[in-house]
């Protein structure tokens, strides 16, 4: 019965082999499915029987076909495209919002002084001392609106930081949750691979909420950690991302893990979506809403400096044409309720005399201080915001096509290795019915013999 014996664990061997190529073509489609291969080693024979050739084959395991070094390399990639993503996302969105004609700062100080040098012409002209409130309102419309613009994509960046927070904690928590039915799976001799692959699946979509570190245990499970080191995932156990708003800015956040009751600062940069998120918001839009806030306290605080200096065409002494909150000066900037008549051109009250008028046109040329930017005018700072927003933009779009390629190149790796190859599984297939067959017929030729023997009795 020997004969039979052996043939029966080859054909149950193939059968297992042919079932795991089944499962394997059924899959060939199904993202991040690593595919699987039967392990296979001979039975050896009894110790005391010297001419035992074996008591046949047996299926050791099933192979996950994975390098995890390579699904790494697929996290790290995931984790430098979606922060290069995210970036050049909103930096594509800063460089239209300035460059639009609504959002001019530039078009309305050009239509402001271009007004100014009208009324050189007339002085004491009423239309033209008009237009030239009419221009200032319009540049204080240009301020609030281009502020009202970055305001508002800076509160996006919170809403976006929250969604991302809520998204990566809900990742986290699944991991933990694959981890303990992997353990489980394995301590009961089970094949855990289809949860491996959710499991990677699940760290590959965190990768690009933020950056992260796992650690594979023996267990089966994983731990999964900050780059900086803060815990997420333990086995089974699992921390909480926390955004708590900056007391001096609402829409800023300080980030924090939660875990074990426990709770861990983070004090650097996430990466991936959050990461491009926080460096976004305090590395260009806070800077740039500053620079603005500049722009405006400046042109404000002198017009009505110079103002204050002349006389106005009642004989009373200069006042202020444009008004600020102080802590709020782009949002704020808006112009006082003072008459055509009452703008302060002439520095002896002479209708005629522009002297005053001349020193308002020489303020497009005069250097003011704008953080980020240095001393320079008002509109060569707006200017260069512009072209350092451009150059910021192009920056933004060239490392993400550089980041994404990467990712792209670790995937393709990643399928080579672990995805399923039609053609390779079907001579697989073609392989192991062979074998089946073959033993099958080694079944065929025992029972025959066996019948002989039995005919001779």
């Amino acid at each position: 019965m020997s004969m039979v014996n052996i043939a029966l664990s080859g054909l149950n061997a193939n059968r297992v082999a042919m079932n795991v190529t089944a499962q394997n073509v059924a899959n060939v489609n199904t993202p991040g499915y690593s595919r699987q291969q039967a392990l296979t080693a001979a039975v050896h024979g009894g110790v005391s029987n010297a001419q035992s050739p074996g008591m046949g084959v047996e299926v050791t395991s099933i192979r996950r076909v994975t390098d995890q070094f390579v699904v790494k390399q697929t996290w790290s990639t995931n984790t430098m495209s979606s922060y290069a993503e995210k970036f050049t996302t909103n930096m594509s969105l800063l460089e239209n919002t300035l460059g639009a004609d609504g959002f001019s700062l530039s078009a309305g100080l050009d239509s402001l002084f271009a007004s100014l040098h009208d009324a050189t012409t007339k002085p004491e002209s009423i239309p033209l001392r008009q237009q030239i409130i009419n221009e200032s309102e319009a540049l204080s419309r240009r301020f609030n609106t281009l502020n009202e613009s970055l305001y508002n994509q800076h509160k996006d960046m919170s809403d976006q930081r929250t969604a991302a927070v809520a998204h990566g904690n809900s990742l986290i928590e699944n991991i933990a949750e694959v981890n303990k039915k992997i353990v489980e799976m394995q301590g009961t001799g089970g094949n855990p691979a289809q949860l491996m692959d959710t499991r990677d699946a699940l760290v590959g979509e965190l990768s690009k909420v933020m950056e992260v570190r796992t650690t594979e245990q023996a267990d089966g499970s994983i731990q999964v950690a900050l780059a900086s080191g803060q815990p997420l995932v333990m086995g089974g156990d699992f921390g909480q991302l926390k955004a708590t708003p900056d007391p001096t800015d609402p829409y800023l956040a300080d980030m924090h893990i939660e875990f074990a009751k426990q709770t861990f600062a983070i004090a650097d940069s996430v990466g991936g979506q959050l990461g491009s998120i926080n460096d976004y918001q305090t590395e260009v839009l806070k800077p740039y809403q500053t620079a603005i806030d500049d722009m405006a306290r400046s042109l404000a605080d002198e017009f009505n400096a110079v103002l204050a200096t002349g006389t106005d065409l009642n004989g009373n002494p200069g006042a202020p044409l444009f008004t600020y909150d102080p802590a709020n000066p782009a949002a704020s900037l808006d112009i006082t309720n003072l008459k055509a008549a009452e703008l302060a051109f002439s520095s002896d009250g002479t209708p005629g005399n522009s002297d005053v008028l001349k020193d308002l046109i020489d303020i497009s040329s005069k250097p003011v201080a704008i953080t980020g930017f240095g001393s320079l005018s008002l509109n060569d700072a707006f200017t260069a915001m512009v072209g350092e927003t451009a150059i910021k933009a192009r920056q933004a779009e060239a490392d993400y096509q550089a980041k994404n390629s990467m990712s792209e190149q670790a995937i393709a790796a990643r399928n080579n290795l672990s995805a399923v190859n039609s053609d390779e599984e079907a001579a697989n297939l073609m392989t192991f019915a062979n074998a089946h067959n073959a033993n099958m017929k080694v079944i065929s030729t025992a029972n025959q013999l066996f019948d002989s023997v039995i005919q001779l009795f």
